[in-house]
């Protein structure tokens, strides 16, 4: 018996039960988020592509096993740098990327091909990293308001709309995350890529299936929450909660599913449309696949020290205790800063289980020539998928604020030039100037991204991952200017400077 046929799946059963805590992770994401509620199914069918393509598994490519050496060491080192930065999604696909590099190592090409289309599969119900959601959520909520909002004055209908909150005078509807969209975006995604795994057509056609699906889904999401104010205001019946509005995102998901699958089909030209059915399970192996030659044994050999390696590093990386660093609590923060004196303030319940923060301060800070100074300082111990700083940029727009202007500044600290986030937001006739940025490990960043990959490269040379969200905003009155504002708020954000390492450590 050739030892390489059991070599393989030796080695994907080592992944796996390394991969059995990050696995649960997923499971309990598929089992208590909506938006991904779709994951069973999509392993289901990812399972179900792997056993109807098997006969690619007869034979192997020398070519490109080298490449699944190489691949195989990103994933690897990757995947070890996620499980240390706490950054859960990563794991996922570095997992992806592994198990398809693997396949190039023992088959070459014939291999790739044999597991990539259950492996694209996968990705698209790994839930993306906090900020990139909040960022999706926010976005659509307010697309789906905008869109909805058109679509009630064109039947007649009187709307005012607010943010999210669409007031129809007897009756506010609130668009809040749930309602967002998600629900219907990465599921029908996932159908879309389905979807183009069924006929034989060209790679662009199936991208094209992905994008009919995102937009059927927005477009229809905005016709539930039309349908939702219109049946209110006609019939004055509460049709947004309880069993009626859950029922009715059901069948519009039906019907949205539906009308992506008949818009695809129309795409098609006659020749495509008859090979419905085949797609990805039309499998042959290639003229140029290599039966008669031996398995090359030296990236097989490559290719289990690296899993080796990775078994070893990961179990290390795990047995590390983070590190928290010593600071000082928020209940000793000074109240006063910048000649102005602070009342305390307490964010609601349902606030703090958002932002789920180790610590936070939250004041507003008063003197009586001058308009208020709101700051608050969100402190995490440990950042993580679920637990890291929530954006302003996203967090704005959802209470109702519209973003006028927004720009990357630099205030001074010292001899340090710090890169500040300088958003100018209004509501109506209310204005107000914010001042944010995120500070990790001494580092002062403004770009949310770059936040995040501070996160992630500070994971290869440190055992911390804490960090903090800084914000702070102040009214601009009739009788201040922009001006003077931006003043106020540098000359505040200096003085606080000097206070912050006590509190968020250098």
């Amino acid at each position: 018996m050739n030892w390489t046929k059991l070599a393989l799946p030796a080695l994907i059963a080592l992944v796996f039960i390394l991969y059995l805590p990050d696995g649960e992770l997923l499971w309990d994401d598929w089992m208590n988020l909506e938006e991904f509620s779709h994951g069973p199914l999509m392993l289901a069918v990812s399972l179900y592509l792997l056993w109807a393509r098997r006969t690619l598994l007869e034979t192997y490519d020398t070519r490109g096993n080298w490449i699944g050496v190489l691949l195989s060491a990103v994933a690897i080192f990757i995947y070890a740098l996620a499980v240390k930065s706490g950054i859960e999604n990563l794991r996922h696909l570095s997992l992806f990327l592994l198990i398809f590099g693997l396949f190039l190592v023992f088959g070459g090409v014939t291999y790739g091909r044999y597991i990539l289309p259950s492996l694209i599969l996968l990705p698209f119900v790994v839930p993306p990293p906090a900020f990139l959601n909040a960022n999706l959520t926010h976005g659509l909520q307010l697309l789906s308001t905008d869109m909805s909002v058109v679509m009630l004055r064109a039947a007649g209908l009187s709307v005012y709309q607010d943010g999210n909150i669409i007031d129809m005078g007897t009756i506010k509807l609130a668009v809040v995350e749930a309602c967002a969209g998600l629900r219907y975006l990465y599921p029908m995604i996932g159908l879309g890529v389905m979807a183009g795994m069924i006929f034989d057509i060209p790679l662009w056609k199936r991208g094209l299936f992905v994008v009919i699906a995102a937009a059927v889904s927005i477009v229809m999401n905005s016709v539930r929450i039309f349908l939702t104010g219109a049946i209110a205001d006609w019939t004055d019946t509460a049709v947004s909660d309880g069993f009626f509005h859950l029922f009715e995102g059901w069948v519009f998901f039906l019907v949205s599913f539906t009308v992506m699958m008949v818009i695809c089909y129309l795409t098609l030209n006659k020749k495509e449309k008859s090979t419905i059915g085949h797609g990805v399970l039309k499998v042959s192996v290639p003229a140029e696949a290599v039966v008669e030659k031996p398995t090359p044994i030296a990236p097989i050999i490559c290719g289990g020290v690296l899993c080796a390696a990775m078994i070893i590093s990961v179990l290390i990386v795990r047995n590390i205790e983070p590190e928290v660093p010593d600071r000082r609590q928020f209940t000793s923060f000074p109240l006063k800063i910048n000649n102005m004196i602070a009342e305390e303030d307490i964010l609601p319940g349902v606030e703090q289980t958002i932002l789920n923060m180790s610590d936070y301060f939250l004041g507003h800070y008063r003197s009586k020539a001058k308009p208020p100074i709101t700051l608050f300082i969100g402190y995490y111990e440990q950042q993580s998928a679920s637990n890291t700083p929530h954006s302003p940029r996203v967090c704005i727009p959802s209470g109702g604020w519209e973003i006028d202007n927004i720009t990357e500044i630099e205030l001074k600290n010292g001899d340090l030039s710090v890169p500040v986030n300088r958003v100018l937001i209004s509501r109506g006739e209310s204005k107000l100037l914010v001042y944010y940025w995120f500070q990790q490990r001494g580092k002062y960043i403004a770009n949310e991204y770059k936040a995040k990959l501070n996160l992630l490269l500070g994971g290869m040379t440190s055992a911390r991952t804490d960090g903090a969200l800084i914000r702070l905003y102040m009214p601009i009155e009739s009788t201040m200017s922009e001006v003077l504002a931006d003043q106020e708020l540098t000359k505040f954000s200096e003085e606080l400077f000097g206070v912050l390492p006590s509190f968020v450590p250098n």
